[in-house]
């Protein structure tokens, strides 16, 4: 029974070594989950009416994120993730006030960054730079639009999905800049938040020789993430 005893306690020994190893990342990768908010805004040059008057839209935003470590001060990070980048559009003259739309956009979004951290072993800062490539994939319209006879203005909702056509550019790039906070929860998770820009360098509709008006897309993304060291 000593020898059971004994034998017993060895092995408890034994695996309890082997599980305060696995518990230190063997690793310099990363994954983890990513969701939070978006407000974004257009720019536009060279076009649309006097009378338009454009402002931001809040959305969401969700996806995966992967991070490989470098040194102790930087890292390389990649998110894939699914984003809302709307906006909306007034009629300011007097008599059409009622009238607006709001263009509802979704896309898939490739973020790759540069990851300077900063801080102690617990709480860190970051500071993010680098670039995106984006995909378009639907646009969603609603709001009110008028018509008019010789004696009044009738105002009418509308909701509506956009069919794409030749004038618009799916594929967008640009840069990206943001600022971040992670807190590590044990020796292998971490939770985080950071703040990111997003900064077209592609317009999203095509120039043709009728239509010369470059049309820019902002957005700034505030996101909660929680990563796993491998």
């Amino acid at each position: 029974m000593k020898r059971i005893i004994i034998s017993i306690a060895f092995m408890l020994a034994v695996f309890g070594a082997q599980a305060q190893e696995n518990t230190e990342p063997s690793s310099p990768w990363a994954i983890g989950l990513r969701g939070g908010w978006t407000s974004s805004t257009i720019s536009r040059y060279d076009g649309g009416r006097m009378d338009e008057a454009y402002s931001a839209l809040g959305g969401m935003e969700f996806g995966l994120q992967g991070r490989y470590t470098v040194n102790s001060w930087m890292a390389l990070r990649a998110n894939l993730s699914f984003m809302q980048r709307s906006h909306r559009m007034d009629r300011n003259l007097n008599y059409l006030d009622p009238v607006y739309t709001e263009h509802l956009n979704s896309y898939l979004m490739l973020p790759v960054l540069a990851d300077f951290s900063f801080g102690g072993p617990q709480l860190r800062g970051h500071l993010l730079a680098g670039g995106y490539a984006g995909y378009w994939l639907s646009e969603h319209r609603q709001g009110t639009t008028y018509w008019m006879t010789d004696y009044y203005v009738y105002f009418e909702p509308f909701d509506e999905t956009r069919d794409f056509t030749d004038e618009d550019n799916r594929l967008n790039a640009g840069l990206v800049l943001g600022i971040g906070l992670t807190y590590p929860i044990g020796s292998r998770w971490e939770v985080g938040l950071d703040a990111l820009y997003y900064y077209d360098l592609t317009s999203h509709h095509q120039s043709t020789p009728s239509l010369t008006d470059p049309r820019y897309l902002n957005t700034l993304s505030i996101n909660l993430n929680l990563n796993y060291k491998l």
